[in-house]
């Protein structure tokens, strides 16, 4: 697995990237004491309006402090006019969950706070605090959502709160794997949200699952819902959890 992971790190840098929201997920409250792991997420976009065919790419690692706390540390990175790499942005994300299930269809709640440091080239750094929730009525059906709300700092700074939405619902099949659908908004910033054709909406399929016992992907595409959106995202994540 290490030997995957480096190679497609060394193929995301090495080609045409440029990151954005699609490399980001409807990500879940809930954490497990020993987790310990790193995950890879590639995103294509395919040329629109005579543009680029744009490349999307993040390297993650986390792990968990206890079965409430756990830290996790972003890299993400582009040069998409040589196809160099050159560092976007470094994030530190601490996720607390406040509230484990206490059954199989209660509710489970969490909150994320994160600090983003970005090159100067590459617009404002930002600091986050994200409101995530899931619900399970029965063994087959996951729903999840999240609220994000960001501040940027520096120099750099533009005011309001950046506001996104995200949802997910999803269904898990006989061989373990879940297949479902997301969203996600971008809806702008609190002082100047506009209406939904200038904002940022796309929804599409997705398929989770495992490769073996500790390696995971998920695959899906995002399809453009209003005007700023681009017209399709495919995306594939890697996941692999450390014993």
């Amino acid at each position: 697995m290490r030997i995957i992971i480096s190679f497609l790190w060394l193929v995301a840098i090495s080609g045409h990237i440029s990151f954005a929201q699609t490399t980001g997920g409807v990500f879940g409250p809930n954490i497990s004491a020993d987790d310990r792991s790193v995950q890879f997420r590639t995103a294509m976009s395919p040329a629109e309006n005579n543009g680029e065919t744009r490349w999307e790419s993040r390297i993650h690692y986390q792990q968990a402090f206890s079965e409430n706390w756990r830290g996790r540390i972003v890299l993400q990175g582009s040069d998409i006019e040589t196809g160099t790499f050159e560092s976007n942005f470094v994030q530190a994300e601490l996720q607390w969950q406040l509230k484990k299930a206490d059954s199989a269809s209660s509710w489970a709640t969490a909150v994320r706070f994160d600090a983003r440091l970005v090159e100067e080239d590459d617009g404002a750094s930002r600091l986050g605090v994200n409101w995530t929730n899931q619900w399970n009525p029965n063994g087959s059906w996951q729903f999840n959502s999240v609220i994000l709300a960001g501040t940027e700092i520096g120099s750099d700074a533009s005011d309001g709160l950046i506001l996104e939405l995200r949802n997910g619902v999803k269904y898990r099949l006989e061989n373990g794997h879940q297949i479902g659908i997301e969203s996600f908004s971008a809806l702008g910033r609190s002082n100047a949200l506009g209406n939904f054709n200038t904002q940022n909406h796309r929804l599409g399929p997705v398929m989770t699952g495992k490769v073996t016992g500790n390696t995971s992907f998920l695959i899906g595409a995002l399809f453009g819902a209003s005007d700023p959106a681009r017209d399709v995202d495919f995306r594939l994540w890697l996941g692999h959890k450390f014993q």
